[in-house]
């Protein structure tokens, strides 16, 4: 599923999935643009997130039989490696990037984005913490904060299976939410730790309720991309959420029967983090901007952009991913968080 998802975070990016703009009802051609693009954008592709969080504490608390302080530091250790070290080199690379870019801009007297600089001079904690410098890596920064209270999730889930159930489950739908970490982080990545230390299988779980999720995905979806601008909005979006995440594993799930199209989403896992870790810097922003500029805004232009976008996005990272692989492979490996496995990809 981990490719099919980076798909999905590649179409929320590219089309502004934060704009809060009221859809108008209509059926001229760019009020049918706005809804559809918003109900992919803005609503579906809001279930990717969702699912990393989910399989990061399903996959946190695997062999959770040997729960102990010599179990969970072992496991803090490993985390190391898979979260912080890749979050900081990102983040660095990222005010690295801003500051070549500067410097080549103004050498060849052209006009940079002024707004970029204020990244830099914003320090460390803004790089780090309250941005970060590489936007996407907030998912990264709200992991690394779960992990830090998973001996917490642990007793909450053992000592009160349902009763600590509830109350995320209350937390999840009342409109609030920190923002480090976020609800979703919260919600997600506890739905997961409490599945794995349930014994819950989640596929066996997505399949029991196929048929109900699809049809709750769709009628939610639909009124959750009605009611973007409106105050009702927030809350039909966290409750198509579950749903949609439910079907999504359900579509995946049967693709992957197919031993060749297995093979292919397998191999390609491995180029999942790079793209996510890449793909704000610069290359998504740049292809978008060559969009606009060879074909313009017309309506055509504006469907041809939203769905190429992210495809041309997808092959410029997967290009850079296996260019930089063959060069130094273990270095890759480090950067990615030791997600690559370097005798396959």
């Amino acid at each position: 599923m981990r490719f099919p998802l980076i798909v999905l975070v590649l179409f929320a990016h590219s089309s502004g999935a934060f704009s809060s703009t009221r859809i108008e009802w209509g059926v001229d051609g760019w009020n049918i643009y706005h809804f559809i693009s918003a109900m992919i954008s803005q609503n579906f592709c809001a279930i990717a997130n969702c699912w990393f969080f989910t399989f990061s504490g399903y996959l946190f608390f695997n062999n959770s039989e040997s729960f102990g302080s010599k179990w969970i530091i072992q496991k803090w250790k490993k985390r190391i490696h898979s979260l912080l070290i890749p979050f900081i080199f990102w983040n660095i690379l990222m005010i690295v990037c801003i500051v070549l870019k500067s410097i080549v801009f103004d050498y060849l007297h052209i006009n940079s984005d002024a707004t970029e600089w204020e990244i830099v001079r914003n320090g460390p904690i803004y790089w780090f913490i309250t941005g970060p410098a590489d936007y996407p890596l907030w998912f990264l920064r709200d992991l690394i904060i779960m992990t830090l209270f998973t001996p917490l999730i642990y007793v909450l889930i053992k000592r009160a299976r349902y009763f600590s159930l509830l109350i995320f489950g209350i937390m999840y739908v009342v409109p609030w939410g920190p923002k480090m970490p976020s609800i979703l982080a919260i919600f997600f990545f506890f739905i997961g730790s409490w599945m794995q230390i349930n014994n819950i299988n989640i596929f066996s779980i997505s399949r029991k309720y196929s048929t109900g999720a699809f049809i709750g995905a769709l009628l939610l979806l639909l009124l959750a991309t009605s009611q973007i601008g409106r105050p009702s909005h927030w809350l039909l979006l966290r409750l198509f959420i579950p749903f949609g995440m439910v079907f999504f594993m359900n579509l995946c799930d049967g693709i992957i029967n197919h031993l060749f199209y297995r093979e292919k989403l397998c191999k390609l896992s491995g180029t999942v983090f790079f793209i996510y870790a890449i793909h704000e810097i610069y290359i998504l922003g740049w292809t978008k901007g060559l969009f606009l500029r060879l074909f313009g805004v017309s309506l055509p232009a504006t469907w041809a952009s939203y769905f190429f976008v992210p495809l041309v996005t997808l092959i410029l990272c997967l290009a850079l991913f296996y260019g930089f692989y063959s060069i130094c492979p273990q270095a890759m490996a480090i950067a990615c968080g030791k997600r690559i496995n370097t005798n396959k990809v």
